[in-house]
């Protein structure tokens, strides 16, 4: 009821029985509780909010918006490290956010293939990588369709020096349509920027299994991941054709 008279204003208690599909008595009920408070008034047959109300009311919504968003983004959340990086819920809203679930383990990895195969120009960080979402992209810059830079993790430059990994990224790298670089510390989570606005930011859980990804083309988590990716690749080596030998 205190949003209603929040969002469209003063309302009598017909229109707020018809608005909430309530009936008489519990709107009556409830009125006379909130003029008691001292939250809602009632001038000419009209109830409209006090301004102890309104502020009241203003502030439980951005809660419940809060709460929403922390609800949606939770399993991101428990393995993000949220308070390592100067990121605000609010960027995160808009948000949308792929999970691991015991009927579908390999949605984000899924989420992750299909948005390096939306983009011609792709950029990423990898503290692991799967040997499908790799032959996606291989098909990708055989063809001439993807140009890309990584910035790979120690654990993940060694993985892609050896078995299967080594002939696809030996061959990637004769096109000069794609960039490994190397960073000498551990990563905790991935971030993929294609050349449109959209950004992917991926978490696994410590046995390095995907657990949740989210993509966004908010502007300022944009900027965000960018500034993650510049910092990495200030300290990154190239990984020379050689090294898949």
């Amino acid at each position: 009821m205190l949003q209603q008279l929040f969002e469209s204003g003063p309302a009598t208690q017909r229109d707020l029985r018809a608005e909430l599909e309530k009936s008489r008595s519990t709107v009556a009920r409830s009125l006379t509780s909130l003029e008691e408070q001292n939250w809602v008034t009632k001038e000419h047959e009209s109830y409209h909010l006090t301004p102890v109300g309104e502020l009241l009311t203003e502030e439980f919504l951005e809660l419940a918006e809060m709460v929403q968003t922390t609800e949606k983004l939770s399993v991101f959340l428990t393995w993000f490290p949220y308070f390592d990086h100067d990121l605000d819920i609010e960027q995160l809203q808009s948000a949308d956010i792929t999970v691991y679930t015991a009927g579908d383990p390999y949605a984000p990895g899924r989420s992750q293939t299909e948005f390096i195969q939306e983009t011609d120009v792709f950029r990423g960080i990898f503290p692991a990588i799967d040997l499908e979402g790799a032959k996606v992209a291989h098909e990708q810059i055989m063809n001439e369709t993807l140009e890309a830079e990584i910035i790979v993790s120690p654990e993940v430059k060694k993985t892609i020096a050896s078995g299967e990994f080594a002939p696809i990224f030996r061959e990637q790298l004769q096109t000069d349509r794609l960039t490994v670089l190397s960073v000498e510390r551990s990563m905790p989570f991935y971030v993929g920027l294609s050349d449109g606005t959209a950004i992917q930011i991926g978490v696994a859980d410590d046995d390095g299994m995907p657990r949740a990804l989210l993509e966004s083309s908010d502007g300022t988590l944009r900027e965000w991941a960018e500034g993650q990716y510049q910092e990495y690749r200030s300290e990154a080596q190239i990984v020379s054709p050689h090294h898949f030998a």
